[in-house]
């Protein structure tokens, strides 16, 4: 019997790679996103908006009503924020939150009844890279995606019990569309981080148009999915960027974080 996978965020970028190549491989996949169903997708597509209670259950709802079963959940969608923590607009922090933390969890929620009555099921969670550091004016975001993290381990501790697995996967830098949909505080000229601020976000955007290809993803994603016990964490990404979570590890804070300023020309 395929396994039902349903996938968060799946209208473009890492998300509809993963759910392409998981349909292609005979899998009965759900891709969703707020207006997903009037795109032609080589998967099953649903509307679904992470930051609605109604909007999820009515998915989850429609699922097992077709296929009788869930049995992987990937929480992908998510949006990325770039900006001062002095500056940060906090109905966009609000926003991103929304989507990346309490959106996770709400997609959570409504999936475990099935998943400890199957007494089977698996969760993944599409982090990030960013979730190991407080990188320079990515703050907000690499805190909801530590919190996503920090979310996964627990999950993974409550739910052994029922036979529920959970695991988050790192992307480093990866060459999808987040550029064009991350929200950017725009600073005026005289902002004491305005120049510090359009070289870093230079940088960031550059480390995703020359970031490694997405189609890594969606072998990685069934080869998770075919093992009978899953690691807690999946690491992805170019070599620099995986060491980087190795040195801050490793090295003193202030050679550490030297590191980083000189990286980001601060």
């Amino acid at each position: 019997m395929s396994k039902v996978i349903l996938i968060t965020g799946a209208s473009t970028g890492l998300g509809e790679h993963i759910a392409t190549y998981l349909a292609q491989k005979g899998y009965v996949v759900y891709g969703t996103s707020r207006t997903i169903e009037q795109l032609k997708k080589p998967f099953r597509t649903l509307d679904m908006d992470v930051c609605s209670e109604e909007s999820v259950q009515k998915a989850i709802n429609r699922i097992l009503q077709e296929q009788g079963r869930l049995d992987v959940l990937i929480n992908n969608a998510g949006l990325g924020i770039a900006s001062p923590v002095e500056s940060l607009p906090i109905a966009d922090v609000q926003r991103v939150f929304d989507t990346n933390v309490v959106g996770v969890i709400r997609t959570i929620q409504a999936v475990l009844p099935t998943m400890r009555q199957q007494k089977s099921g698996l969760i993944i969670n599409i982090s990030s890279i960013a979730a190991e550091a407080g990188l320079p004016y990515r703050g907000a975001y690499s805190a909801s995606k530590a919190a996503v993290d920090r979310l996964t381990e627990a999950l993974r501790l409550e739910l052994t019990p029922f036979g529920v697995q959970a695991c988050y996967v790192q992307p480093g830098g990866t060459r999808t569309d987040i550029n064009k949909n991350r929200l950017k505080v725009s600073l005026p000229a005289d902002s004491v981080y305005k120049d510090t601020f359009d070289r870093t976000y230079a940088l960031i955007d550059e480390s995703v148009s020359q970031g490694i290809e997405p189609d890594v993803f969606g072998p990685l994603i069934e080869k998770i999915i075919l093992s009978p016990q899953v690691e807690r964490a999946y690491r992805v990404g170019k070599p620099l960027e995986k060491f980087s979570v190795l040195l801050k590890r490793l090295l003193p804070t202030g050679v550490y974080e030297r590191m980083i300023r000189n990286h980001y020309k601060m």
